[in-house]
């Protein structure tokens, strides 16, 4: 009777004071908020065990304090930052546990608490997209160094490739004396409604070479850009193959293969 009594109460006194029912309100502070008991009976000035019992009366399990107690000690926004590392295919636990300063096997526990579940299937997850990953990029390489080929090819035809000169690789020299490094990418970015193509050139010494060709490789087309050293920039090329000389300074580079050919004495460019 005394149960039934203190329930009335209390709809009427949340509808009032929340705009919302008992249970609607029991639900959010204990699965949203992971208030306790005690907590709850505080806020509606009541004992912790009628609580418990509206809570069982509507079938509301108890609050898991977990992520709760979790962000106190480690700071707000804790569990969101430890679920993005910890779904991340690059790190491990001991990854992860070295982030927020614990033990591999704390990382571990602190999954299955937050989770409800072991690691185990979330580790062959991120495993087998690192395979797919490798895969990935093995492909990749193998298609770009087919190109590659295709651009030794090329110069071969102009008659520059010295006979001796048979290697593969992404550098060579011309029988002219030129010095060139192959760069390659299959990799557009998108900004607006335009693929711009990114080569990375930081690891490479650019006095080293005369000339740099680019290669710009989409499913319908390949653009070589034949672009001198002194151009070149020392970090990040950006290239969009379709831009005019207006657009782009890079765009008088494009396909111009006759630069590799050099000047007579006359000063004239040679034709093979």
């Amino acid at each position: 009777m005394r149960f039934r009594v203190i329930k009335k109460k209390l709809e009427s006194y949340v509808t009032d004071q929340f705009g919302m029912d008992l249970h609607q309100f029991l639900r959010q502070k204990v699965e949203g908020e992971s208030l306790y008991d005690y907590e709850i009976a505080a806020i509606l000035n009541v004992s912790a065990t009628s609580i418990r019992k509206l809570r069982n009366f509507f079938g509301i399990g108890r609050a898991d304090g977990f992520s709760r107690r979790f962000e106190m000690v480690y700071g707000a926004g804790a569990v969101e930052k430890f679920k993005n590392l910890i779904e991340d295919p690059g790190m491990s636990l001991a990854d992860v546990g070295k982030h927020f300063d614990f033990t591999r096997e704390y990382a571990r526990q602190v999954y299955q608490k937050l989770y409800g579940s072991p690691y185990t299937e979330t580790y062959k997850r991120k495993q087998a997209l690192k395979r797919k990953d490798r895969l990935s990029s093995v492909n990749r390489a193998s298609r770009l160094n087919g190109k590659c080929k295709e651009v030794r090819k090329k110069i071969e035809s102009m008659g520059l490739l010295p006979d001796g000169e048979k290697k593969e690789g992404l550098s060579m020299t011309l029988n002219n004396g030129y010095k060139l490094a192959i760069r390659a990418t299959s990799t557009p970015v998108p900004i607006g409604k335009k693929q711009y193509y990114r080569i990375n050139n930081s690891k490479c010494t650019v006095r080293d070479f005369d000339f740099f060709i680019c290669l710009c490789k989409s499913d319908n087309e390949d653009i070589h850009f034949i672009i001198p050293s002194e151009i070149m920039p020392r970090a990040i090329l950006t290239l969009l193959p379709h831009a005019g000389p207006d657009q782009s300074k890079y765009a008088q580079f494009k396909e111009a293969w006759n630069l590799l050919q050099g000047k007579d004495q006359n000063g004239l460019l040679q034709s093979h």
